[in-house]
């Protein structure tokens, strides 16, 4: 596993931590939160920019971009959908969203793992 991947996931990890602690503490999203969430974005865009780098340089055959660029456009769009609907709710349930969304791409970023043996195509 790179150490981008490492990366990703530990902020993804991260932020699903702290958002169980402000859904258990009945807090809504704060600042600090949706900050946590869009750190995680970030890292799903500079994966989804390394693959894409690797991908262009690589003389190998192929991968199936499909599926893979698909899977980090999926865990990128949760994280972002996910601090969206945590920014406008303003119960317990946005912290909540938020905890589910990031627990959700760290699950896919097990299963680019699982494709793509060694990293990545």
């Amino acid at each position: 596993m790179s150490l981008l991947s490492i990366v990703v996931a530990v902020l993804g990890g991260l932020t699903a931590a702290l958002a169980i602690y402000y859904a258990a503490k009945d807090l809504s999203a704060d600042l600090v939160l949706l900050g946590a969430a869009a750190l995680t974005a970030i890292g799903w865009i500079v994966l989804g920019i390394a693959l894409g780098v690797r991908d262009a340089t690589s003389a190998g055959p192929p991968p199936e971009r499909v599926t893979l660029y698909g899977y980090v456009l999926t865990g990128l769009m949760l994280v972002v959908g996910g601090g969206w609907l945590g920014a406008f709710e303003r119960t317990r349930w946005g912290s909540v969203v938020i905890a589910v969304t990031c627990a959700v791409t760290l699950v896919l970023l097990m299963r680019i793992h699982q494709i793509w043996p060694g990293g990545f195509a």
